[in-house]
């Protein structure tokens, strides 16, 4: 559950996540791993909070990861996905911790559901959803995914059902009551709290469901329609829960998502895909029985993630830059929160012959990495291992590049990215001297045509290999000492290999190749069997 009303881009992480708000849009929680310049908070995810009088507050945190046996660590320590009841009063989150499949391992519940009410802090096995009236807490602890069940708990006094069907814990699909709707094919199931079931069954396929607090309204949509490239478009239907009879809400949408109603059950929200050139996902409303759909935000930056308030006045947003605002639903009008703040999510070895390089958490001094994720465009700086270093960009690589220091020592490192925000970020990376590998892993003939099976390269011939991480240089750029090339055992003779004229981060390989009676070899550049890498070479006749 996202608060009274949550919608969200499909499949795309945000800094600030899990929106969820209250019946008047007071205030708004979520949940991110950054934390706030100048403290010690860690890069875990904690549990923020945002009002007018305080501002954005760190409220649920966890630092200690606890011992880990290998298998799990003795903390639930990733504070995740907020929801607040409609009244404020209730809290609760997931907080959870990693865990091994293998054999060896124990059956190890992952993640724990936490309940803050009335100044009383209660912990369930599972994930958590709650009814927005905070009454009822609907958990799947790890035994649920597997035998298709789900776990009612009356907050209240304190009892626990089991309740036969699978749940996949979102709050748009839970009532007051705690019956939740899940979605098929062709039709939507209603579970109530008892157990009771009900099918009702739908015109079109069923890409996504909602049920008002009530009960008595379910919202589905139909994001393509079927069959293999049609070009019929998406559409919102509602369902009269009492007498199963259905309402096409609009059509015509070019994949609409991110559903929400209203707490009354009059308006039905949901997000867009907007033409107009540099908009991209706007926030639409639309009355539950049909009729035109108004637009709510005009911003350029588009929406990536909405929670609404329950009374349909406020909106809070995640827009494609990183940034959090707060809407007025009536007006259309966006204050921002907080601006861009990076969410850094990955990093790569940059090739610069190639835009597919690989992900990497081992920088290679000398070496350029890029780093992936949300919100990069904010960036100003990174430090390193606690030293700045200066950020590139290029057409090519999406997000900013650095070079890894020539003297950095080798170890556990953190790289930080700043940006104007009061909120940092950082992704954990191992600084290494050495750590070799062919770019796109191919070899090039001295005219820089690739080495393949129909240009094969022949004995005697000298042929070019671009590689990353291979070290310190000498005054004249070349790598130190120890250094060697062999196809399969037979050994090549280097002609060159240092740093590649005009390419940061990149060495060149002159190597001739051996006689050789094959038709392929293995190509080993390196020191030894640890730090050394391979391609496959096409060998010719002699």
């Amino acid at each position: 559950m996202c608060g009274a009303l949550c919608c969200s881009l499909p499949g795309v992480a945000q800094t600030f996540q899990s929106l969820s708000t209250t019946e008047d849009g007071a205030a708004v929680y979520f949940s991110s791993p950054i934390r706030e310049k100048g403290t010690g908070q860690s890069f875990h995810s904690k549990i923020f909070r945002w009002d007018p009088a305080g501002g954005i507050q760190v409220i649920a945190e966890s630092r200690d990861t606890g011992e880990s046996d290998g298998c799990t660590t003795a903390n639930f320590y990733q504070l995740q996905s907020p929801q607040v009841s409609s009244d404020g009063t209730v809290l609760v989150y997931t907080a959870s911790r990693p865990t091994s499949g293998a054999r060896i391992c124990p059956v190890n519940e992952a993640n724990q559901a936490v309940v803050q009410r009335l100044g009383i802090e209660v912990r369930l096995p599972g994930n958590i959803a709650i009814s927005p009236n905070g009454r009822y807490a609907i958990t799947t602890p790890r035994a649920a995914g597997m035998n298709n069940f789900h776990v009612v708990t009356d907050l209240v006094s304190g009892v626990s059902n089991l309740v036969a069907g699978g749940f996949n814990g979102s709050g748009r699909r839970v009532t007051d009551d705690a019956t939740i709707v899940t979605a098929e094919a062709s039709a939507v199931i209603l579970i109530d709290r008892n157990g009771g079931t009900r099918v009702l069954q739908t015109t079109s396929l069923v890409d996504d469901v909602i049920i008002d607090r009530s009960g008595r309204t379910v919202v589905y949509e139909t994001r393509l329609a079927p069959g293999i490239g049609t070009t019929t478009p998406g559409r919102i239907a509602s369902i009269d829960v009492a007498t199963g009879r259905e309402t096409e809400v609009v059509t015509g949408l070019f994949a609409p998502g991110n559903l929400s109603i209203t707490s009354n059950g009059v308006s039905v929200l949901f997000t867009e895909f907007d033409t107009s050139p540099g908009s991209g996902n706007q926030l639409y409303v639309i009355g539950v029985g049909g009729g035109v759909a108004r637009p709510i935000t005009h911003v350029v930056d588009q929406i990536g993630a909405v929670v609404v308030s329950g009374d349909g006045l406020v909106g809070y947003a995640v827009t494609g830059s990183a940034q959090l605002v707060r809407i007025d639903l009536t007006s259309g009008s966006v204050t921002e929160l907080a601006p861009a703040t990076p969410l850094l999510t990955a990093a790569y070895r940059v090739w610069p012959a190639d835009s597919n390089s690989p992900g990497s958490t081992v920088a290679a001094v000398g070496s350029l990495m890029g780093i992936g994720g949300f919100g990069l465009g904010g960036i100003r700086q990174i430090t390193l291992c606690g030293r700045s270093v200066p950020v590139s960009t290029s057409i090519f690589f999406p997000g900013p590049r650095l070079q890894v220091p020539w003297d950095l020592p080798e170890g556990p490192c953190q790289a930080i990215a700043q940006s104007d925000s009061p909120f940092e970020h950082a992704i954990d990376l191992n600084v290494r001297e050495r750590d070799p590998q062919f770019e796109a892993g191919i070899v090039l003939h001295d005219d820089y045509r690739t080495v393949t099976s129909g240009s094969p390269a022949h004995p005697g011939e000298a042929i070019v290999g671009y590689m990353t991480g291979l070290g310190p240089v000498d005054d004249n750029g070349e790598v130190k000492s120890g250094f060697s090339c062999s196809f399969d055992s037979a050994q090549g003779d280097i002609l060159y290999a240092g740093l590649a004229p005009g390419l940061t981060g990149s060495y060149q390989v002159n190597i001739r190749v051996p006689n050789l009676h094959s038709s392929l070899a293995s190509l080993f550049c390196g020191w030894d069997p640890v730090t050394r890498a391979s391609a496959t070479v096409w060998l010719g006749p002699f």
